[in-house]
């Protein structure tokens, strides 16, 4: 019996970790690895694991264990993929026992994002405009991706509150900084190229993490994986631009 709850003990950690790093951005082959490691630091040689975007599958061969965890909601949040590593290497090395791991596992889990929604926007409005003069554009070009921005990443924000659907979030965006954009270089009497902001404004919500990690998953042999979120980058792009089009049609 004792044996029986060490190894639901052991499982709980194990898929814990798999979900927190699933949860928050990590890439399919590090969930995978570090769920095996854990299960053979704790004397689970015969395992299987497999991770994709939506769920987490554990087993154990030549027995009936195997668990399922799906995964509804994700976001990008590289500090806790970091805590987790650290955990697990302490957990497989022997600093940490398997209850005080599972304890620091679950508090990370709850732990709220460092960030909030201000420091967010302010964290866009601040880089947009440098994006703008690395593309070549002008002090007054680089203000009107900072002012584009604002607006434009305040909307998407508000959008994602009802409409939890990346698509939709990216188009509204791209619509207001797109629109921003237009009246800026029009109406504002300054020096500035619609482009040229829009180049900076966009820059914020361009999904580089989501691509970055598709292509790893694909190159360290998750093929399906890769494309799914190969193909999530791109829908993402999509709207990015359907909405940057649709600001141009309405102003001409």
């Amino acid at each position: 019996m004792d044996e029986s709850k060490k190894l639901n003990a052991v499982i709980d950690v194990i898929m814990l970790a798999g979900t927190i790093l699933l949860r928050n951005g990590s890439e399919i082959y590090r969930v995978e690895d570090t769920m095996i490691r854990i299960a053979h630091s704790q004397g689970i040689m015969d395992c299987n694991v497999l991770a994709m975007p939506a769920a987490i599958f554990f087993s154990i061969e030549n027995t009936n264990i195997s668990r399922m965890k799906r995964v509804t909601s994700s976001a990008y949040n590289i500090e806790k993929v970091c805590d987790v590593n650290q955990i697990s290497r302490q957990l497989v090395s022997g600093q940490l026992d398997l209850e005080t791991a599972f304890i620091q596992l679950k508090q990370l889990n709850a732990k709220a994002s460092p960030y909030t929604n201000i420091q967010l926007t302010a964290a866009a409005t601040l880089s947009a405009p440098f994006f703008s003069i690395m593309f070549g554009g002008n002090v007054y070009d680089a203000i009107g991706a900072g002012v584009a921005t604002i607006f434009a990443f305040t909307c998407s924000l508000y959008v994602e509150k009802f409409i939890r659907i990346p698509f939709m979030t990216a188009f509204a965006g791209a619509l207001v900084f797109g629109l921003i954009a237009q009246f800026w270089a029009r109406y504002s009497g300054l020096p500035s190229t619609a482009d040229l902001v829009i180049a900076g404004a966009v820059m914020p919500f361009v999904p580089g993490i989501a691509l970055t990690n598709a292509v790893r998953d694909i190159m360290t042999n998750h093929i399906n994986s890769g494309m799914s979120k190969m193909f999530e980058s791109l829908l993402v792009t999509l709207a990015l631009g359907a909405g940057t089009s649709v600001a141009l049609l309405l102003m001409n």
